[in-house]
């Protein structure tokens, strides 16, 4: 591939080997800044990843952790209830026995009383009364005043007997509901350790996020003066190239005139525009020297204005990228290219097929083109220019 060193070697050999050595430095130091900033990229991308999983992990958490105290809320009210129904019962309890006791006790005295009536003379109940007829109702209620005791007595022990098993059930079901109380206040207290953990573990990585972002914005900083040095050393190059040949000889095309008509090298949206441009992420501030164009991978990309192939090359950040000088001192630069159909030296027309759209150079692989527009070597806002 011809690259700068095509054009190196149209100056002065003692000139372009000093010029060779000092570009080859700076393109060797930014290359060593790219792999740095790719790699604390890479870092950071992780660390977000993993602040992203943690985040996602403590809002289950703490969703978790505010369902556990709901449930503890209706245990508590249902604990309560519980207790409540307990006493009740043994309140209910209480009152049965009480009442049976008593009546047991009547209904005994009653029994014994006709017992012992009836065993000292048989006959004397029936003629107590003064009257067979009285006698006989008598002995006739008696006998149902018994029957009818006995049947109370034996309801009333069925009705006891009923409260204490019901109060044997109570009390067994408060104990499972205490057990099931003390199971959900343990997992409360293992989701909020949990909590306390991934919290710790939130802080730390945001404190990393902060260290890299750091190291990356210093990482941007050199780039763009090494971006800078390269800049001024292609001015010199350029300098010496004018002063050592001549110019081969381009289309009559008026490129100032042309301001605001030129067609676009691509159809698509804008996604960075010109000037300086903070990521959302980092927060970092770079200067964007041109605009980025998104278009489909394999799209062609075409020649603004008639113009000579000076540069090609792959650079760390541009990816495959062509340079065309065009009349009256102006370039355009074409970056992330996935093909090109030309080559150094050769003189194009407007509109002519320079490669394809793709997404070398990039590390998040969005098939784009950069476009830059300049004059000598200062970069121009590629929206003035083009055509809207």
């Amino acid at each position: 591939m011809i690259g700068l060193a095509t054009i190196l070697l149209m100056l002065g050999a003692a000139s372009a080997e000093t010029l060779q050595e000092k570009l080859d430095r700076e393109k060797a130091a930014m290359d060593s800044l790219n792999a740095t900033l790719e790699r604390n990229q890479a870092v950071l991308s992780q660390t977000e990843l993993k602040k992203l999983s943690t985040g996602s992990q403590l809002d289950r958490l703490q969703q978790q952790g505010a369902q556990t105290k709901r449930e503890l809320r209706g245990l508590a009210a249902m604990e309560r209830s519980l207790e409540s129904r307990v006493s009740q019962t043994r309140k209910a309890l209480t009152t049965a026995e009480r009442y049976l006791k008593s009546h047991q006790s009547g209904i005994a005295d009653r029994l014994r009383t006709s017992y012992k009536l009836a065993r000292q003379n048989p006959l004397a109940l029936l003629f107590s009364g003064g009257s067979l007829s009285e006698g006989v109702r008598r002995l006739t209620y008696l006998s149902k005043a018994q029957q009818q005791d006995r049947v109370d007595m034996a309801t009333l022990a069925t009705a006891r007997e009923r409260v204490r098993k019901n109060l044997r059930i109570g009390q067994v079901q408060h104990a499972h509901h205490q057990t099931l109380v003390r199971v959900m206040q343990k997992k409360e207290q293992d989701l909020q350790s949990s909590v306390s953990e991934y919290n710790t573990r939130l802080r730390r990585l945001r404190r990393e996020e902060t260290l890299l972002k750091s190291a990356i914005q210093e990482n941007f900083e050199e780039l763009e003066e090494s971006q800078n040095r390269i800049a001024e050393i292609i001015k010199e190059i350029e300098r010496q190239r004018l002063a050592g040949r001549r110019l081969a000889e381009l289309p009559d095309f008026d490129f100032t005139g042309k301001k605001g008509t030129l067609p676009w090298p691509v159809r698509g949206t804008i996604l960075t525009a010109f000037g300086r441009v903070r990521d959302p992420d980092l927060g970092t501030w770079t200067m964007n020297r041109g605009v980025t164009i998104s278009a489909e991978t394999g799209t062609d990309v075409q020649a603004i204005a008639p113009g000579e192939v000076m540069l090609i090359d792959w650079w760390r950040g541009y990816g495959q990228l062509v340079l065309l000088r065009h009349p009256q001192g102006y370039y355009t630069l074409y970056a992330h290219l996935e093909s090109r159909s030309v080559e150094v030296g050769e003189i194009l027309a407007e509109g002519a097929l320079i490669g394809t759209v793709g997404s070398t150079g990039r590390l998040d692989d969005v098939s784009q083109l950069h476009f830059e527009v300049m004059k000598e070597e200062q970069a121009l806002d590629p929206n003035a220019w083009l055509n809207p």
